[in-house]
């Protein structure tokens, strides 16, 4: 069973990113498996023309799966965004899964806090496990770290319940 963490923070430049890779290492460097689901609200695309995988999607594949000794990935074209508990259940063979963006969702959070970029802490205080912060905050009974205290999140990362999959 798995962990589920979700990394949150208001717009780009907030520092999301740079906290999930320092929380991958550390996580890693204690014999932990980690997968990781991005959100992207503008669309993306990871396939590139030229390439035979591009070449299958533009000659009409509705999904195309590209497969070697140590990597896998699918291209699926969808109708709509596939629901976060869905993907979810496809990384629960991992001991944590790292969650960056989806704002709204229940999950337990760390919300990253930057001077001059944030406004306020969006996370309801029942699902705030900690902030990442460059700047001192007072927040009553929620711990607030340095963004860059990657040891202190990955401890209470390990601290936090198995997620409960629908069976």
């Amino acid at each position: 069973m798995a962990k589920v963490i979700n990394v949150i923070g208001q717009g780009s430049n907030v520092g999301k990113t740079v906290l999930m890779e320092g929380l991958i290492k550390e996580l890693r460097s204690r014999g932990l498996t980690v997968a990781t689901v991005k959100h992207d609200v503008h669309g993306f695309d990871i396939d590139h023309p030229g390439k035979d995988t591009y070449r299958h999607r533009e000659a009409g594949a509705n999904t195309v799966v590209i497969s070697s000794k140590n990597r896998f990935a699918m291209i699926k074209e969808v109708e709509e965004e596939i629901e976060l508990i869905n993907i979810l259940q496809l990384l629960k063979d991992k001991d944590i899964i790292l969650v960056e963006g989806y704002k709204k969702s229940p999950l337990r959070k760390i919300e990253v806090y930057r001077d001059g970029v944030s406004d306020c802490i969006m996370t309801k205080e029942e699902l705030l496990i900690a902030v990442a912060s460059d700047v001192p905050l007072d927040l009553n009974d929620v711990s607030v770290f340095q963004s860059t205290d990657y040891i202190m999140f990955a401890d209470l990362i390990e601290k936090e319940k198995e997620f409960e999959f629908e069976k």
